[in-house]
């Protein structure tokens, strides 16, 4: 078998020589060599070809011809065809990778109402001790550098004025602690921070390959115009704003019968409310206000023996105003104003009335202009300042008093006094019990935020008929000591030529101060 396959070898590499012996024989002839001395020689041609041989040739047109036979223009290389050659890929969207980060993140393990005071701060010497591998201190050092210096003084061990000392003087005795065992009871360290688990999530992102039979359709051409955009999303705007402040505090004080420096005991309670309601949009403006107060105390027998208790301040006043803005900063308005008493407050030692509910009842109109300035003051944080000030050329005032008999004193007041005295009846009171006034008048409110924990607040007002002078300015700092807590400093200047000077103060100026600490809540 072997000698078989040896003899179709050696015949079938005698045929290969004899076909390629034979192809040279059709293309080649034999070479004529031209006469060197002979210069005229075909010189251009190495070698003679027949007839045949030049048949058997194919020229260079026909062989580019059957080259190009099969060439086609290539495709321009668009996003399509790019898409279709690669295979669309499904990323995940934003949304998903944004809640997928947020479920692996480990802050999120806390509620959200959970502050820093439901958070339990433990030393590390109160754990258990982990070896860090630290032999040697960071700040090591055997000397320093300028100790070989003249006039060098040594600082002291620890910084007394950083911010961060008593932090800094802690952490060294913390790491000198750790030393100590470290060194000399090494048998105590029950973890090592190389073999603590580290609880790592790394986030990737998720690609699935879609299948032919899901391919996008490509269109050339698409036409979008009846398409309609998303609805845009507008936020519901609030035109109302609503605040409110209520303080209430109080003062005490009991005194035995028998204490040897004498007194009176005495309870004394100061509250005000206020809200704040107003309107804004476009030109527009509305602003409400609502303030009741009310300023008491208790009176010993000694100094009082017919009432109980003295009213030294109550007001119920409410207040709108209206306004359309004209430029800048400026608004076209119309102020109304209702003011009265509260509480019946009596003369001491009589039941003379000098003030109760709508005993007087002050009305108040006008029209003007008003001028309007918020501004934030960016060197200390959450200073600012608010103002507004309305000026009413044209102002109505009306005072009504619906007590009218001789028990009432409407003198303190500023009410006329009657034209014929002589012919009024015993329990007729000498002064009228309604009074109106046109003239001008100016109202300001000032609202100066010192800081985050005091406030300054000042309401000034002004009205005249040209005849008499109506005039009030009233002061409060409030100094914030909590959330719930303050105190305030109230001092409320009043001025009215219109009443008779008593003789005890003779001067127009009324004054009312007060000192006090307890309950105050705002929104």
């Amino acid at each position: 078998m072997k000698n078989v396959r040896l003899i179709c070898f050696l015949a079938l590499c005698l045929w290969a020589c004899l076909e390629v012996k034979a192809q040279d024989s059709l293309f080649l002839a034999p070479v004529h060599t031209p006469d060197p001395l002979y210069e005229e020689a075909e010189a251009d041609s190495l070698y003679k070809l027949d007839a045949a041989a030049l048949k058997k040739i194919p020229d260079l047109k026909t062989t580019l011809q059957k080259l190009n036979s099969q060439y086609s223009k290539p495709k321009t290389l668009t996003a399509s065809l790019q898409r279709f050659l690669k295979g669309d890929k499904l990323e995940m969207s934003e949304e998903a990778l944004y809640w997928i980060n947020k479920m692996y993140d480990r802050s999120n393990e806390f509620d959200a109402f959970t502050t820093f005071q439901d958070t339990m701060i433990v030393n590390p010497l109160f754990m258990p001790i982990t070896f860090e591998g630290d032999f040697l201190p960071e700040d090591l050092s055997f000397y320093h550098p300028d100790s070989l210096m003249p006039g060098y003084k040594q600082k002291p061990l620890y910084p007394q004025d950083t911010t961060f000392a008593t932090f800094v003087r802690n952490r060294k005795r913390e790491l000198a602690a750790h030393e100590y065992v470290e060194q000399r009871h090494p048998e105590y360290f029950r973890y090592s921070a190389y073999t603590l688990p580290r609880d790592t999530v790394h986030t990737r992102i998720i690609r699935k390959h879609i299948t032919e039979d899901n391919l996008l359709p490509v269109i050339n051409n698409a036409d979008f115009s009846d398409e309609s955009a998303p609805a845009k999303f507008i936020p519901e705007r609030r035109y109302w704003t609503s605040s409110f402040e209520n303080t209430i505090q109080f003062s005490q004080n009991y005194i035995s019968p028998n204490w040897n420096g004498g007194g009176n005991s005495n309870f004394n309670i100061n509250d005000r409310q206020f809200f704040k309601y107003d309107y804004n949009k476009d030109k527009i403006q509305v602003t409400n206000e609502l303030e009741l107060k009310i300023n008491a105390n208790t009176l010993p027998d000694k100094a009082d023996s017919v009432h109980s208790y003295k009213v030294n301040d109550n007001l119920l006043r409410f207040r709108t105003l209206f306004g359309y803005k004209a430029f800048d900063k400026w608004f076209y308005t119309l102020d109304i104003s209702f003011s009265t008493q509260i509480i019946k407050n009596y003369e001491v030692n009589s039941n003379k009335l000098l003030a109760a509910f709508l005993a007087p009842m002050t009305f108040n109109s006008g029209i003007g202009m008003k001028y309007q300035l918020s501004k934030d003051l960016p060197k200390v944080r959450h200073r600012n300042v608010k103002f507004d000030v309305n000026l009413a050329p044209l102002s109505f005032n009306y005072m009504y008093s619906r007590y009218k008999d001789a028990n009432m004193d409407l003198a303190r007041h500023g009410f006329k006094q009657k034209k014929n005295l002589e012919s009024l009846g015993e329990n007729e009171n000498q002064y009228e019990n309604v009074l109106r006034q046109i003239g001008s008048k100016i109202e300001a409110n000032l609202t100066f935020n010192i800081n985050r924990n005091v406030t300054w607040t000042s309401r000034f007002y002004y009205f005249t008929d040209y005849h008499r002078i109506t005039g009030e300015w009233e002061n409060t700092l409030n100094l914030q000591i909590s959330r719930f807590f303050s105190t305030r400093i109230y001092l409320h200047l009043r001025y009215d030529d219109g009443v008779d000077k008593m003789d005890e103060f003779d001067r127009y100026i009324q004054i009312n101060e007060l000192l006090s600490f307890g309950f105050n809540y705002k929104w």
